[in-house]
């Protein structure tokens, strides 16, 4: 009887770790997957520039100017910045709208230094109307200092251009702004204010 006992035991305690050791590979599988949640686009990959577009709404002079002072941000160690224009990016609700896209391509994009996490994304979504919100910003915890009241002038700025259609003017407003304020804001938390 005993044996018994021990053999069930064994059989419910490897069923258990199985279970276990399937739940942490459905987790990782989750996470390192470019599927994102349900009825959204996929993540799209930092390519040569820290503005992505694939749809080809933005002018090549514009990615480029953008990704200078991007790189510079990132370079002065300040936050690491990823602009995205993205069609098909929904709201399906508050567990499943844009900013949670956002937030979740920002930790799938690995985005901020390893050692302190200062990242923004910044959405651009051009197929959407206007009162829908087509621009959001996503700001990393790490970047505490960088508040609403920092980024939301930036923030409306932006939505002017893009709910006209503007997505150059759109991301020449974010690139701006967020250079202006991020060093700013970087400098007063430096010293203490």
């Amino acid at each position: 009887m005993k044996k018994v006992k021990f053999i069930i035991f064994l059989i419910v305690f490897s069923l258990f770790l199985s279970s276990c050791s399937q739940s942490s590979n459905n987790n990782s599988l989750i996470n390192n997957s470019i599927i994102t949640s349900e009825n959204q686009p996929s993540f799209p990959a930092i390519g040569k520039y820290w503005v992505i577009d694939q749809d080809n709404y933005l002018k090549t002079k514009t990615i480029e100017s953008a990704d200078e002072v991007l790189e510079q941000l990132r370079l002065d160690k300040i936050a690491e910045i990823a602009i995205i224009v993205q069609k098909g990016v929904k709201n399906h609700g508050p567990t499943n709208d844009e900013k949670i896209w956002a937030m979740k391509w920002g930790r799938w994009a690995k985005l901020g230094d390893k050692e302190d996490r200062l990242a923004v994304v910044w959405l651009i979504r051009p197929d959407v109307k206007p009162e829908e919100n087509r621009v959001t910003v996503e700001v990393s915890r790490q970047l505490y200092q960088y508040t609403p009241i920092d980024y939301g002038p930036s923030l409306e700025e932006a939505a002017q251009y893009a709910n006209v259609g503007d997505f150059d003017g759109t991301i020449e407003s974010i690139v701006r702004n967020s250079n202006e304020v991020l060093r700013k804001v970087n400098k007063d938390y430096k010293n203490g204010e």
